[in-house]
């Protein structure tokens, strides 16, 4: 791995991407508060949610202010979520990764300019399932605004660096369509078994996201890993026997039926993990698939 890109030493841009992820994941609170809401993700500024106190700029440095503040607002004194430090922290953390990805996957890229592109690719894709994990944790719902852009900056992404991402336009594209066409199916053949919704569309759109991205070869473990994962989560859940049944509005003619013993578990932040597995680790899970 180079020491410099350009002349400019490899832990400033850590420094730099570091900083850089942690913004965003303070932007990705915004977007994961105010969408569902259908309120402006950009106008007004940041306010305290019990009362609505404006947030000054050095109260609303991402992490180090939730420290300061012993996690309460300045005014009302209201505890603030640690969910936001968290996303913080994944922001960060998923930014720095996709630098040391860039660096992997471009080693012949030398200029600085390269590797920013190849970096910013990486971490909108990894941007937008954060978002959509805590939008669909909390609401069950995976917006057409996030999953629609993210098919394209995957298509796009593979189209202009499919060298580098070693996924060809061809198999982005076969990846979109083989991403969606099986959770569409799950969710129809489903639906006349059970005779209500058991899968949101978004995930369907989710899957077509992924397989833009990480081409279709990609698309089995993430499917797989996002099933076994799902249910390590979902099993206990159903052992207590919750009764639990989705939030999003069924299609017209389709019915949701509460289920008593069975606890529905949103499937989008199980198909971005997966995503995120294949993303970072997918040459070395290949290669231990390979061998069996």
């Amino acid at each position: 791995m180079p020491d410099a890109f350009d002349g400019v030493p490899l832990w400033i841009l850590k420094a730099t991407v570091l900083a850089l992820g942690a913004t965003f994941g303070s932007f990705a609170n915004v977007v994961i508060y105010r969408l569902p809401l259908g309120r402006s993700i950009v106008y007004p500024g940041s306010a305290c949610a019990k009362c609505e106190t404006p947030i000054k700029w050095f109260d609303n440095i991402p992490v180090i202010s939730y420290m300061l503040l012993l996690g309460k607002c300045r005014v009302c004194k209201d505890p603030i979520s640690i969910r936001y430090p968290l996303i913080e922290l994944s922001g960060a953390v998923l930014s720095l990764a996709c630098l040391l990805l860039a660096i992997n996957v471009g080693f012949e890229v030398a200029d600085l300019a390269g590797l920013a592109v190849l970096w910013a690719f990486f971490f909108a894709f990894c941007f937008l399932l954060l978002v959509i994990t805590f939008i669909d944790l909390e609401h069950w719902w995976i917006p057409p605004s996030l999953v629609l852009p993210g098919i394209a900056i995957g298509l796009l992404t593979n189209i202009l660096l499919g060298d580098l991402t070693r996924v060809s336009w061809l198999d982005a594209l076969i990846g979109m369509v083989a991403g969606a066409l099986p959770i569409w199916l799950i969710r129809v053949l489903y639906f006349k078994i059970r005779g209500h919704e058991g899968m949101g569309l978004g995930d369907v759109f989710l899957m077509a996201m992924v397989g833009a991205m990480l081409g279709y070869v990609a698309l089995p473990f993430v499917l797989l890993a996002a099933s076994i994962q799902g249910l390590i989560v979902a099993i206990p859940l159903s052992l207590k026997k919750k009764i639990s049944d989705p939030p999003w509005e069924p299609e017209e003619g389709h019915e949701h039926q509460e289920t008593m013993g069975k606890t529905a578990v949103p499937f989008g932040p199980f198909i971005a993990l997966g995503a995120l597995q294949w993303l970072f680790f997918g040459d070395a899970i290949a290669a231990l698939l390979f061998q069996f």
